[in-house]
């Protein structure tokens, strides 16, 4: 098929109606059975801040849609065939892995999955999409070529598995995994075009018109949940676009396009591995950190949530555009940079962790200067509750135990607290004289808060009386903690005020 620009973008436009319309009747289908397949999504009092049981499947829904509009089109056009021949096998190899990623989703969304196995399924896709014929052997920006040789693989397996996980992580409020996708893959159809890959522009479009079909029934208050088969399957196929949208007639990736187009999700997921290392916490730690949140708290409307961020999502995407228009890698960075600097200014997002970093930057260059002196940082990462009172009881405690280094990490993510602190005191003795226990903090099920302490030999004083001391003086502490996030379950409504709200927790006396 020959089509003028404007001609092609009417053709992508058919397509995406057409699969807004399939989308919307494979939702109906599957929303309507997923409770009966068991695919629904209970709050838990804790991280899932819904307040109903939601049906699950929506990526199931997605891809479907996707899949069927692709399939019926490509069959019934011997134009579209003749097309699309040479991309035949890097299409099929993404169908494939499509397919893949959305089993994966299902059987945590209905099972539940180790991180781990769920990060070997996610390689185990990206693995069969390189396989195909999608992989970054040398990428250009500012006008310098960068080949990877023997490390192309890996880089392309790392731009997959973080586009993956990016949105997974951003799929946090109802609808807005949607609405990012929608506006990333729009994107990238245009961009396709500008670099005459029509094969990409098509299913990026048919992308489109499934999650605008879904959407309907995502949009808050949601009736149906991507779950993770939804976030995973956008992250993998708008990962692999980006890729083949940004070739520009050479086997050399445009790169400053595709990193604008994902700025705001990995933006994202930077900040949370940022707020998670610098805490102590494991990268898959479930927290209330992330972009939504924050700006949920700002705003207080999911709405308004998604209108932010599809504002910010469509300023980088357009300067992504631009710079493949104009060829002007500056233009998309410069776009990037704008979004970030405005979030991080305004304080809507990545300040706090901004402000972590160069405190722990401060902390460190004060112990190599005063290797003698005590030091200790805290750090108010949400929510409004003074926690400072309880940690400098802890703090005195240890100064009279003589202790050698304590962490301190509340973690409440259905009241939106999150606290943490550390103290270290330098110390004569070997590290193997050390003993070191961590004591976690549960409500219900859930761990909302760790304590982590060392010590060393103490005259007079075992370490076994003195972890007997520690958990005597830890009473209080945890009372309070679970005092607070069993109200926050319940409501104010329903709260009252005890002892342990009103003053800090007492310590134990030394001995």
């Amino acid at each position: 098929m020959t089509f003028t620009y404007f001609e092609a973008i009417g053709y992508l436009v058919f397509m995406g109606v057409i699969a807004a319309i399939i989308g919307s009747v494979v939702t109906t289908f599957v929303g309507l059975n997923a409770r009966r397949w068991g695919f629904v999504d209970r709050p838990d009092g804790h991280h899932k801040g819904h307040d109903r049981a939601v049906a699950l499947g929506g990526g199931l829904a997605v891809f479907l849609a996707a899949a069927i509009t692709f399939a019926v089109e490509y069959l019934s056009s011997v134009g579209l065939q003749t097309d699309l021949q040479k991309e035949a096998p890097y299409l099929g190899g993404l169908l494939l892995a499509g397919a893949g990623i959305v089993v994966l989703g299902l059987i945590d969304d209905r099972f539940g999955m180790p991180g781990k196995y769920k990060l070997l399924g996610q390689l185990a896709a990206s693995l069969v999409v390189i396989a195909a014929g999608l992989e970054i052997h040398s990428f250009v920006i500012f006008g310098f070529t960068v080949n990877l040789g023997i490390m192309s693989v890996p880089f392309t397996v790392f731009w997959l598995l973080g586009a993956i996980n990016s949105l997974n992580l951003l799929d946090g409020i109802d609808g807005l995994a949607t609405t990012i996708g929608i506006i990333l893959c729009a994107t990238i159809a245009l961009m396709a075009l500008l670099t005459s890959q029509f094969a990409v522009a098509v299913v990026a479009a048919v992308f489109v018109g499934s999650l605008v079909g879904f959407l309907r029934f995502n949009f808050p208050p949601a009736k149906i949940f991507l779950g993770d088969a939804g976030s995973m399957l956008i992250g993998l196929v708008v990962g692999s676009l980006a890729i083949g949208g940004s070739l520009k007639g050479t086997a050399a990736v445009a790169l400053a396009a595709p990193l604008a187009i994902w700025a705001l999700p990995m933006f994202d997921s930077f900040v949370a591995i940022m707020r998670r290392k610098l805490t102590g916490r494991s990268i898959y730690a479930a927290d209330r950190g992330h972009l939504h949140h924050r700006l949920m708290a700002l705003f207080g409307k999911n709405t308004k949530v998604l209108a932010v961020v599809a504002v910010c999502c469509t300023v980088t995407c357009a300067g992504a555009l631009l710079s493949v228009f104009m060829s002007n890698d500056l233009l998309a960075i410069g776009a990037v940079a704008a979004v970030v600097c405005m979030l991080v200014v305004t304080q809507a997002f990545g300040h706090i962790e901004v402000k972590m970093f160069i405190t722990r930057l401060k902390w460190l260059g004060k112990k190599i200067v005063h290797r003698n002196d005590d030091s200790q940082i805290a750090f108010q990462i949400q929510g409004t509750r003074k926690w400072d009172l309880l940690w400098q009881s802890i703090v005195e405690f240890g100064e009279k135990m003589e202790l050698v280094d304590i962490k301190l990490d509340i973690n409440l993510a259905a009241a939106q607290e999150a606290y943490h602190a550390s103290w270290r005191r330098p110390s004569k003795t070997e590290k193997r004289e050390h003993w070191r226990t961590e004591i976690p903090f549960f409500s219900g099920q859930h761990v909302i808060g760790q304590l982590t302490v060392t010590g060393s030999r103490r005259s007079g004083v075992t370490s076994c009386e003195a972890i007997g001391q520690l958990l005597e003086m830890l009473e209080p502490l945890e009372a309070e903690i679970v005092e607070l996030a069993a109200r926050k379950k319940r409501g104010p409504a329903d709260s009252t005020p005890t002892e342990s709200t009103q003053k800090p927790a007492s310590h134990a006396p030394a001995g």
